[in-house]
């Protein structure tokens, strides 16, 4: 059976989804579906067996459908990045593994990630700022939602440190493995991104032109049925959780008809200026050791937000 040999490891709310998208339409490539399995991230507890994946037996199944033909085969857990033993689990079994980091302003990946848990129905305080300054509490256990699934992913601040995390990550992993990607470039010119991670992976180009938008902001139409069916009641979570990983896997057309259908788009909520200029002040010294050891300068990231609705 196939392993996989490459790993989208981050950041989330990156581009990350949209890329694996493109990167599962290549002819010679393969994605595991779900793209975000969580298996080597064993430090953030019971993710992936509430994907039904709770042996490498189940993970391995998860590859499948990868063929001889498929030189890249990948999955894309965006905590990987963050977690502090997934990359090096991953290379006691793939020595040779290829990794891409996706960065974008951490701010606004904080900001971005609140709304995803929020519909994800492991936060339930619906204003940002409100639920980061509850960090300190979460932290010790207190305050944490109804049903949370994952407190680790309430701690905003310590998600997105990409200095700390590509510090660790390169201290692992010998840089020619990783292609570190920016969301800016991701952004204003799409179809040269694509071909440098094409290059990385030794791909060859496959003419893509169209590069639909994939994971844009979104919320719930019905937001009692959304908890109901990411938290609920106690004795109905095992039978809920394993009929959505199997509705996952399987991708039913009708279920994701239905899915799409009880979506709907929506923006963030701005920011106070003054908060804004905190959550700036917080991050500068963790952008200035990103900008350090990649070469890069972010005075964006510094400064103002970034858009781009392939994200």
């Amino acid at each position: 059976m196939r392993q996989p040999n490459t790993f989208i490891i981050g950041a989330p709310k990156s581009g990350t989804t949209a890329l694996a998208s493109y990167l599962s339409a290549h002819p010679a490539a393969f994605v595991c579906n779900p793209k975000e399995p969580f298996f080597w991230a064993g430090d953030f507890p019971g993710l992936a067996s509430r994907l039904g994946i709770r042996s490498l037996d189940d993970y391995h199944r998860l590859f499948a459908g990868a063929g001889k033909d498929h030189t890249v085969v990948a999955e894309a857990s965006t905590n990987y990045l963050c977690s502090q033993e997934a990359v090096g689990r991953i290379l006691d079994v793939c020595p040779q593994a290829r990794f891409i980091v996706m960065l974008r302003d951490p701010v606004e990946v904080a900001h971005a990630f609140h709304m995803e848990q929020v519909f994800a129905g492991n936060e339930e305080v619906l204003d940002f700022e409100a639920a980061w300054r509850l960090q300190g509490a979460r932290l010790l256990g207190q305050d944490l939602p109804r049903g949370c699934w994952s407190p680790q992913f309430l701690q905003y601040g310590a998600i997105v440190q990409f200095g700390e995390q590509v510090t660790r990550l390169l201290g692992t992993v010998p840089r020619s493995a990783v292609l570190f990607l920016r969301f800016e470039d991701f952004c204003s010119d799409i179809a040269a991104v694509w071909l440098r991670v094409q290059e990385f992976l030794d791909l060859p180009p496959d003419g893509r032109q169209d590069f639909p938008v994939a994971n844009a902001a979104h919320g719930h139409r019905f937001p009692a049925l959304a908890r109901f069916v990411f938290n609920p009641p106690a004795l109905l979570r095992a039978p809920v959780d394993a009929l959505r990983a199997g509705l996952r896997r399987h991708r039913v057309p009708l279920v994701e008809s239905i899915k799409a259908l009880l979506r709907r788009t929506a923006t963030r909520a701005r920011r106070a200026p003054a908060f804004d200029a905190e959550l700036r002040r917080f991050f500068a010294a963790d952008i200035g050791q990103l900008e350090a050891l990649l070469g890069w300068s972010l005075p964006l990231w510094r400064s103002k937000e970034m858009t781009c609705e392939a994200s």
